[in-house]
């Protein structure tokens, strides 16, 4: 068991419970949330980790659901992946209450009301001061000339690389993370990173190529959204 760690004496905001995947298999653990980091309980073992210690953060919503009589029974998810400096990866994935929903308002993009979401505020306890640490460390990073690896996607100080592409900070007029359940028109499902922009020659003759990156394969993903924002204009 480790020391007790500084922030320990401060309150507990809230325990997330959460899982490692190891060579025995999936066992489960708590991640109890501090103002200035997580303690990760693994069995008889206590480990604290401040902020600095978290090397990638990858998040995700989506929804589950099943049919029933005409209605849309669903739930939205939330996910939480945590990658510590000493290798350790810790993963989150909690359900919100179910909700009723009758089916063609479903379908037109419609939810039923539902309590605000007890889970997603202490993920984001989480999320938000990794993002600001990593976010000032990439800033540093990309000023100094170095590059800022975000998984598919590799930062310069001149913009983004994808796929042999580069894509000039100046070029991009949408970069943001969105969650598409149902939709018509829409065939990128679900949590991504979506990116919109200018090219010459884009497709169906507009000027535009569009970007869609599912969230979990982008690590920091908030970070190279502020980036996109803040380099951009």
């Amino acid at each position: 068991m480790t020391g007790e760690p500084e922030f320990s004496a401060g309150p507990v905001r809230g325990t997330l419970p959460a899982h490692i995947d190891g060579p025995g298999g999936r066992r489960a653990v708590t991640l109890a949330v501090h103002d200035d980091g997580v303690v990760l309980t693994d069995g008889d073992e206590r480990r604290a980790y401040q902020w600095s210690e978290v090397a990638h953060v990858w998040h995700a919503n989506d929804m589950d659901g099943e049919a029933a009589d005409g209605l849309m029974i669903t739930k939205w998810l939330h996910e939480l992946l945590l990658e510590f400096t000493d290798g350790t990866v810790v993963g989150s994935l909690l359900a919100d209450p179910p909700v009723v929903t009758p089916e063609p308002a479903f379908r037109t993009g419609q939810l039923s009301s539902s309590p605000p979401s007890s889970i997603a505020p202490l993920m984001q306890r989480v999320n938000a001061p990794v993002t600001e640490l990593h976010l000032a460390r990439a800033k540093a990073t990309l000023a100094a000339g170095g590059q800022v690896n975000f998984g598919p996607l590799t930062a310069t100080a001149d913009g983004l690389h994808h796929d042999g592409k580069k894509i000039p900070w100046h070029t991009i007029t949408s970069c943001r993370y969105s969650v598409v359940i149902f939709s018509e028109d829409e065939k990128e499902l679900g949590a991504m990173l979506r990116m919109e922009y200018e090219v010459d020659g884009g497709a169906y003759g507009f000027p535009f190529a569009w970007l869609r990156i599912p969230a979990l394969d982008v690590p920091d993903l908030d970070v190279l959204v502020r980036l996109a924002e803040e380099n951009r204009t």
